[in-house]
């Protein structure tokens, strides 16, 4: 029926990992807060084992910029970085059949004569 791979697997148990591995982080040691970087598995597990190829996008970067901005300390001004991926794909769409003007077809209107 379905094929399950060993990647596969992987990576439907991550959440599950993720989740076994913030709450020993906070119920053994009391790292709740650099805890939830154990989430950030989920996203990540399928380009590790091969499921899915890597590609740097801007929105990517955004992440990490502010992910690097806020292990500084920087975590509340950081988040107006977010604000420049809507900026971007505005301003440099990726599909730019949006822009093109649909071809225009005559409208045929039906008359349906009413019987009285």
């Amino acid at each position: 029926m379905f094929k399950f791979t060993w990647q596969r697997r992987v990576v439907a148990a991550t959440p599950l990992i993720s989740l076994l591995i913030f709450l020993t982080l906070g119920l053994v040691w009391g790292l709740w807060h650099p805890g939830w970087l154990a989430f950030l598995l989920i996203p990540i597990v399928p380009y590790f084992v091969g499921l899915k190829q890597f590609r740097m996008t801007f929105s990517l970067l955004i992440v990490v910029i502010f992910v690097v901005l806020g292990s500084f300390g920087y975590w509340h001004p950081g988040w107006l970085v977010f604000l420049l991926i809507p900026i971007y794909h505005i301003l440099f769409p990726a599909d730019t059949k949006l822009f093109v003007k649909a071809e225009t077809k005559p409208n045929k209107h039906y008359d349906i004569e009413q019987e009285d």
